[in-house]
C-alpha cells in the first residue's frame, strides 16, 4: 500500500515538473506583450508629455518604482535582473539594450528607436508562440512519461 501511493506520488511529481516547465513558456510570452505594452505606451507619453524616463515608466510597470536620481538605464537594468529565469537571455538582451539607448537621442530618434525594438519585441512574442506550440504538449508528456518510468522501474 505505501510503495503503492509512493509510485503514485513519483508520477503526480515528474507530472508537475513537466507541467511548471511548460507554464514557463506562457509565462515568457506575457512578460513579453506586457513590455511590449509598456513600450507602446512609454512611447506615446514621449511624444506628448516633458516628462523624465522615470516618471513616464514609474506607474507603468510590475512595480518598479523608478527614481530621478539615479540613471534611468542602470535601473532598468536592475528591474530586468528580476526576469532572468522566465526570459531567455536573447530578450534580456534586447530589453537591456533598449534602457540603455532610451533618452539618448530627440523625440523623433526616440520614436524611431522605439519602433524598431517594438519590431524586435514581436519577433521575440512569435517566437514564444511557436515554443509553446511546438514544445508545451512535449514537456507535459514527458513529465508524466518520465514518473511512470520510473515507477515501473521501482516496482
Amino acid at each position: 500500500m505505501i510503495k503503492t501511493i509512493m509510485l503514485l506520488l513519483v508520477v503526480m511529481c515528474s507530472t508537475l515538473v513537466g507541467f511548471s516547465v511548460s507554464n514557463k513558456l506562457y509565462k515568457r510570452k506575457s512578460i513579453l506583450e506586457s513590455f511590449l505594452l509598456l513600450i507602446k505606451n512609454s512611447a506615446t507619453k514621449i511624444r506628448y508629455t516633458n516628462s523624465t524616463l522615470a516618471t513616464i515608466f514609474s506607474d507603468n510597470f510590475m512595480d518598479f518604482n523608478f527614481d530621478e536620481e539615479t540613471s534611468f538605464s542602470s535601473q532598468w537594468n536592475e528591474m530586468l535582473n528580476e526576469y532572468n529565469k522566465i526570459l531567455k537571455t536573447d530578450d534580456i538582451k534586447i530589453l537591456r539594450d533598449f534602457g540603455s539607448k532610451l533618452g539618448t537621442t530627440d523625440v523623433l530618434g526616440e520614436e524611431k528607436n522605439i519602433e524598431m525594438y517594438l519590431e524586435l519585441l514581436n519577433e521575440k512574442i512569435n517566437d514564444a508562440s511557436d515554443c509553446i506550440q511546438k514544445k508545451s504538449k512535449l514537456y507535459k508528456t514527458l513529465g508524466l512519461s518520465a514518473g511512470i518510468t520510473v515507477s515501473i522501474l521501482l516496482l
